[in-house]
């Protein structure tokens, strides 16, 4: 987060405004104020919720909705996300057999295991299958933590290596979250949209919760970029702003064009998850001899490129594809050459 934003311009950084917390939101016909808790407020023209999967945003976006006369056709579930899986996660120095760039999975019963290495520390997850699924939150203790240690501590990190227990008792950071699943209905309301895990939320077994995140900003903002060329287009007027029905349209097609592609998403990184922690005998069969072959894990990544290739990129920002490979992007860069010809 810090080399992002030194990354940004001067004028970008004066407009981040850190240690906020969101307590309201109100929208009207010509914008949104929110307020914070230290009691300041701020409008614009549209709120873009990214606060995670417990969002504010959300909520005051659920809240809104049930006010309306459109209640049946705009208000989400007040528990979207379902928990089947709760995680440790703990950084701690990087030490012999573990080598910087390392990174394995451990699979098996009701637990499994991810370790990345870094040249100092390394992280490991353990994520365990709950007793019961739950749709309630829940803020863990050192207490949880220490009887999470005393089930799992046993194990190994890497083979040959440290127990679980020793990589604790020599963390620099440590915690244990709640894994929660789901996709939201609806992804906006009024002048509201949610974006990344406010949205939806994976298990992080495959890494595409946060990379569908990322994916959301870039449609979102491409979405918005074309009612504001539309409206600047027709009028002639290169300051004019699109209406409330615009911005809503734009809403409702950046889901549109994300709703499946992060379906399909969350179900892969459930069944990827479901395979570790060897759910059932079929998840345990298929893990141990069909996704543990090279040639079978080479074909699958072979059929996963093809859809990674459709991943949008800002469609008014000029720049030079530095990644090129089998399977060409369908929405190329744009480029300053081609634009200029």
């Amino acid at each position: 987060m810090q080399i992002l934003h030194d990354g940004l311009p001067a004028e970008a950084q004066a407009k981040l405004l850190p240690n906020k917390k969101v307590v309201g939101v109100e929208t009207t016909d010509d914008g949104v104020s929110v307020t914070c808790a230290d009691g300041t407020t701020y409008t614009g023209t549209i709120i873009v919720g990214a606060d995670g999967a417990h969002s504010t945003v959300r909520s005051q976006m659920r809240a809104a909705a049930l006010q309306s006369s459109a209640t049946s056709a705009n208000t989400n579930e007040e528990k979207p996300f379902l928990t089947t899986y709760r995680s440790m996660w703990i950084r701690f120095p990087t030490v012999a057999p573990i080598n910087a760039g390392d990174a394995s999975e451990t699979h098996g019963y009701d637990c499994t295991l991810q370790l990345f290495a870094g040249e100092d520390t390394s992280v490991i997850g353990i994520y365990e299958r709950m007793e019961k699924p739950t749709r309630d939150g829940a803020r863990y203790s050192l207490a949880d933590e220490s009887a999470f240690i005393s089930r799992w501590g046993h194990l190994p990190v890497i083979a040959g290596g440290m127990s679980i227990a020793e990589a604790y008792a020599s963390r620099t950071q440590a915690g244990m979250v709640n894994l929660e699943e789901g996709v939201l209905r609806h992804w906006s309301y009024d002048r509201i949209v949610l974006v990344g895990d406010a949205a939806h939320k994976f298990t992080p077994s495959t890494g595409a919760g946060c990379n569908n995140g990322i994916v959301d900003v870039v449609a979102l903002a491409n979405e918005l970029y074309h009612a504001f060329r539309a409206v600047r287009d027709a009028t002639g007027d290169e300051t004019a702003f699109p209406n409330k029905e615009n911005i809503l349209g734009a809403f409702n097609e950046y889901q549109q064009a994300r709703f499946d592609t992060v379906t399909d998403g969350m179900n892969g990184a459930s069944r990827a998850t479901g395979a570790a922690t060897w759910s059932d005998a079929t998840h345990r069969f298929v893990d141990k001899h069909i996704l543990s072959k090279n040639s079978l894990v080479k074909f699958f990544a072979n059929r996963t490129a093809p859809v990674m290739a459709k991943s949008p990129v800002f469609a008014y920002v000029e720049g030079e594809e530095q990644m090129v490979g089998k399977f060409p992007w369908a929405q190329p860069m744009k480029s300053s050459l081609s634009s200029s010809s």
